[in-house]
């Protein structure tokens, strides 16, 4: 699976890198011959900026890649584990994504209680926010519509329920069923590398030692219920 995804966009730019090496190796020979002209020059000046910008492109989506395989292999021992207060380091999550909130017409509302303190591992929990987040900004809301993402929080006779929702446009049985299968994405022309909800189920089930639920209808948006010690 990751040598197939790895494989696209650098296949992408060794074959731009080879029509860059000809563009130039022709246009060497022209000028060499005394024959280059200044149309061919701006000829090449528009093929290389062409290749260097699909270059560019998929060696960063394969850096991309790369960094979501490496979350995959989260290591154990170097996540620390304190006691915390939940609303605040929530609240102190969002901050962190607000950047690229703003980017977009989404409004995050967050209900948690008071002094609801965590004994358990804060740098997964916020990797698992904050893809729930990234996957509601890419799929629920594509076209970069307007909408609502809701985190409610609440201590049970479980431990605590977390219940991220949002209004987007939800998702299919099927999907639901396959949502947290590793390299299963509804974008994959699109920059989806199927991983985020896989690295999400495994933080909550192995990491945080909870568990986690889908629900979703399509055209009806999308929620998660994490039960966490």
């Amino acid at each position: 699976g990751v040598a197939h995804e790895i494989n696209t966009p650098v296949g992408i730019g060794v074959t731009a890198s080879s029509h860059l090496d000809e563009c130039i190796h022709r246009f060497e020979g022209l000028y060499r011959a005394g024959q280059a002209t200044e149309a061919d020059l701006e000829e090449l000046l528009d093929d290389v900026r062409e290749a260097g910008k699909v270059i560019h492109s998929n060696l960063q989506r394969a850096v991309e890649l790369i960094q979501s395989f490496k979350q995959v292999a989260v290591d154990q021992s170097t996540q620390e584990r304190r006691r915390f207060d939940l609303k605040r380091y929530l609240e102190e999550i969002l901050l962190s994504l607000r950047p690229r909130l703003r980017q977009s017409r989404i409004r995050i509302e967050l209900r948690c209680p008071e002094s609801l303190h965590l004994d358990s591992y804060p740098g997964a929990l916020s990797q698992v926010v904050t893809n729930l987040v990234m996957n509601s900004l890419v799929h629920g809301f594509p076209g970069g519509g307007e909408g609502v993402i809701s985190i409610d929080a609440q201590k049970t006779p479980n431990g605590i329920l977390i219940v991220y929702a949002d209004n987007g446009q939800g998702m299919t049985e099927e999907q639901v069923s396959r949502v947290f299968e590793p390299f299963y994405t509804t974008r994959r022309g699109g920059g989806g590398s199927g991983l985020g909800m896989h690295i999400v189920y495994n933080l909550v089930t192995e990491k945080l030692g909870g568990s986690i639920e889908c629900e979703s209808k399509s055209g009806q948006g999308v929620s998660y219920r994490l039960t966490l010690p």
